[in-house]
């Protein structure tokens, strides 16, 4: 199901690009651009800023890149009470490098491969690049405070307290050149720089729209953008200490501890592996290759290898499988009950796990724990709409595009995961749906959904951009492909919270995304999955 619908979108998104391709200029540092008239020359006294980042966790990398910079140039109105600063980054990933720019509050991502240079417009929604005039509004409020509880060695009178879209930062300014943030993931130096910084909108054929706006400057933001002196000890209004060190940390800001016991754990996949391997496999593509760094609680990672096309979260032997492979990691476990294990489920696994659960194949021990992704409890519009494809009653160039893909007709085990109760779906399938949500009810301990597609940045992100408004969901809450209330069914919703810390964690992540594939964002709390597992137990 993924696979046709995925490449449809994929296909779909190429020709958006290659409307979209430019040629670049060979005069410009920055890549394919375009010169404009900057509006604030004569504002020398507001320096350009050079933004050094310092990612402590692995999986929150750009790219892959853990250490990177951004510059910004500040665009002041003419009463200097408001400024928004355009942006230029750049990355490289293997071949390919993609430069980010940000022009009069409208974001484009510029990439070159080989011969060949596309640009296109970056919305909110898809922008996972650091949130640079977020933080200028978050340095106009920035507070005073007395101490904090993290090893900083700086001036008590150059100390402050900044909240970045709900994360938080010590940030001493006792520096004439620079100032400096402090983060639980991150550190970051802000360097004045001598030379301004031309950064201009790259040529674009889309019809991009200002997304971020101006901040309000404050004395302490002009002090702290400008590098002008701030203001003395006796004038501060000191706020209380505070810490950046959360309950779940320890003394390395890269990990979190285990706070449960430690147990083996199997991680079971969903829908769209062809092939079964008969033994636990200690990788498997599909899980990607960062959570087995990020699993403290696990004393050994093992993978189960199942054949989720041909056979059907409702078929015995499927579930079986699914126990004997669960039963296996453990040796506390006995014949029918899993004891002693974490076992994680993404998508068609959890249906599968609770469908054998139902039917007496196996237990779980209250000594195990069931972590769970991405689940579709009561299936979801995909396969209905796959269906559709296929049988000509859609849009006729996506019918095309599937069965030039040779994924016509759908496959068993993607009929099987129809909504329930649905057009698609059947009388067994309801009654398999409904034992199913009561074992899920019951059993799971953790729990990750999502509400939007909007995703972490990776190559199938915009896919499943175009794949959450393709489909046609009975909810705009989805992750592209399962809704929130399908992944949430017969669990207590107000128990759900949108940051890694909550137990059950109601994200912004597309499907893939809780697969763990593309680690966490950037800077949002919302869309960390890495972190969210790594801190879990």
């Amino acid at each position: 199901m993924l696979s046709m619908l995925l490449y449809c979108c994929g296909v779909f998104t190429t020709l958006v690009v290659l409307a979209a391709q430019t040629e670049a200029s060979s005069s410009s540092p920055f890549g394919l651009q375009q010169p404009r008239i900057l509006r604030d020359e004569a504002t020398s006294s507001w320096p350009s800023l050079l933004f050094h980042f310092e990612v402590m966790r692995s999986s929150m990398g750009i790219y892959g890149q853990t250490n990177f910079s951004v510059f910004a140039n500040p665009v002041v109105s003419a009463d200097e009470t408001s400024v928004l600063y355009d942006v230029y980054a750049t990355f490289t990933d293997g071949a390919t490098v993609y430069n980010y720019t940000q022009v009069n509050g409208v974001a484009y991502l510029q990439w070159m491969q080989e011969a060949s240079t596309s640009t296109r417009c970056l919305r909110s929604e898809l922008n996972d690049f650091p949130p640079i005039n977020a933080m200028i509004s978050a340095l106009n409020e920035a507070k005073p405070v007395s101490s904090v509880s993290a090893p900083i060695q700086c001036n008590s009178d150059s100390l402050f307290k900044v909240t970045v879209n709900a994360l938080d930062f010590a940030l001493c300014a006792s520096s004439k050149s620079s100032f400096e943030m402090y983060g639980r993931d991150m550190d970051i130096v802000v360097e004045y720089l001598e030379a301004r910084v031309d950064i201009v909108t790259p040529k674009s054929d889309d019809n991009c729209e200002a997304e971020v706006e101006s901040s309000t400057v404050t004395s302490t933001g002009r002090s702290l953008l400008t590098g002008t002196p701030l203001f003395t000890q006796d004038s501060r209004k000191l706020e209380t200490a505070f810490s950046l060190v959360g309950d779940d940390d320890v003394n390395d800001a890269d990990a979190c501890s285990c706070k449960s016991a430690r147990r083996p754990c199997i991680f079971i996949h969903g829908l769209g592996v062809k092939a079964e391997a008969l033994e636990l496999e200690d990788s498997l593509p599909y899980w990607g290759e960062i959570i087995g760094d990020h699993a403290p609680c696990c004393t050994s990672i093992k993978y189960a290898h199942l054949n989720t096309v041909n056979y059907t979260w409702i078929n015995a032997t499927q579930q079986q499988q699914v126990c004997s492979r669960a039963l296996e990691v453990s040796t506390s476990s006995t014949k029918h009950i899993i004891k002693d294990t974490i076992v994680v489920t993404h998508s068609m696994g959890s249906l599968m796990l609770a469908g054998a659960i139902a039917h007496g194949r196996c237990k779980l021990d209250p000594s195990s724990t069931w972590v769970s992704t991405a689940a579709p409890m009561i299936g979801s519009m995909a396969p209905g709409y796959a269906q559709e494809i296929c049988a000509g009653d859609t849009n006729i160039i996506a019918e095309k595009l599937a069965r030039f893909k040779n994924q016509c007709p759908v496959n068993k085990a993607t009929k099987a995961l129809a909504y329930q109760n649905g057009s698609y779906s059947n009388e067994r399938l309801d009654s398999a749906y409904t034992a199913a949500q009561e074992v899920y009810r019951t059993n799971v301990s953790a729990v990750m959904c999502s509400e939007s597609f909007s995703g972490i940045l990776s190559s199938y992100q915009a896919n499943f951009w175009i794949l959450g408004q393709m489909i046609p969901h009975k909810s705009k809450k989805n992750d592209g492909t399962v809704e929130f209330r399908s992944c949430a069914t017969g669990l207590d919703e107000s128990k759900f919270g949108d940051t890694y810390e909550s137990r059950f964690y109601r994200t912004k992540l597309n499907h893939y995304d809780m697969q763990f594939r593309a680690g966490d964002a950037f800077w949002n709390k919302a869309k960390m999955p890495v972190k969210w597992f790594e801190c879990l137990l």
